[in-house]
């Protein structure tokens, strides 16, 4: 008998050990949003380039529930005004983007603080247990660019039941890296030999000659640009040895021929656009012997 009532509550004990096991409730939705990087940053951008401010980044919404989870993606702005900010120059302006999704065009840009979508085909599904990646283009518009450095803004990227309750929610760090840029060139008459620009001086006399050219000088920032002189600021005739000397001055400001020398834009941040027109003063002519006289000017922009 002691034996029989023993066993009868070992019984007892597995009975109760399998009901519990049994009795674990279903979980419900629960969504991740999990980006591939909290950091989408458009990097290195170069505003002279000719391309377009423009990155794909990767978010990957996963349900560890039992149940199918539904809703709408939507993009939040934190309570600031929409735009990318910069983080170096105060003054300048907020740069407009534009966040789609990439499967099916939707705009999800948060232009009055909040994007979010209602029309079925635009409705986020991920089945228990699964995954759903999706990818978005942010797209910048640089037209207003007053600076380089980064410009960046915080939104929030969240799925929205339809009964409005948030499902889920991330932020994500939206950022355009503007580097250090600078382009140059000529506007006016001249003509162009082997990559090189020929200027005609016409024929040569002493005195101020003010050409109908002019250097053009686009960049991000402040600039020096270093001018050299082939023949030290003479103008030289072939290789008999007769030249005559010359200076040169970039928008009122005279150049040193005699050495290296350059041009300096006023220091700080912003976008500059800038023209100097080109004036030479010939020196004197007399006894020059009649030719061809010239000399090869290089000159060379960097930002600073």
């Amino acid at each position: 008998m002691k034996t029989m009532f023993a066993l009868a509550l070992a019984l007892v004990g597995i009975g109760g050990a399998a009901s519990a096991q049994t009795a674990a409730p279903a979980r419900d939705c629960q969504l991740r949003i999990d980006p591939q990087s909290t950091q989408w940053v458009i990097a290195a951008y170069d505003p002279f380039s000719g391309e377009r401010a423009t990155g794909s980044f990767q978010i990957t919404y996963v349900n560890d529930g039992d149940r199918t989870c539904r809703g709408d993606v939507s993009v939040r702005l934190n309570g600031e005004p929409y735009g990318l900010e910069s983080t170096t120059v105060s003054s300048a302006s907020r740069l407009p983007y534009v966040l789609v999704d990439e499967f099916d065009g939707r705009d999800l840009t948060p232009y009055g603080g909040v994007a979010l979508g209602q029309t079925p085909r635009q409705q986020l599904v991920v089945e228990a247990g699964q995954r759903v990646i999706k990818r978005y283009s942010l797209s910048v518009d640089d037209r207003n660019l007053g600076a380089d450095g980064l410009f960046q803004q915080t939104v929030s990227f969240a799925v929205v039941r339809p009964n409005m309750m948030v499902e889920a929610e991330r932020q994500v760090n939206l950022a355009l890296d503007v580097r250090p840029s600078a382009v140059m060139g000529l506007a006016g008459t001249f003509n162009r030999r082997g990559g090189v620009a020929r200027i005609d001086l016409g024929e040569l006399s002493e005195g101020a000659v003010s050409l109908p050219v002019s250097l053009w000088v686009r960049s991000t920032r402040g600039y020096r640009v270093d001018v050299s002189s082939e023949n030290q600021g003479r103008l030289v005739s072939g290789s008999r040895g007769w030249s005559v000397p010359y200076s040169l001055s970039l928008g009122g400001e005279r150049i040193d021929l005699g050495d290296p020398s350059a041009l300096r834009s006023s220091p700080g941040g912003g976008l500059r656009d800038d023209n100097y027109p080109l004036v030479l003063q010939v020196g004197n002519v007399e006894g020059a012997r009649a030719g061809r006289y010239s000399d090869l000017l290089t000159l060379t922009l960097a930002p600073f």
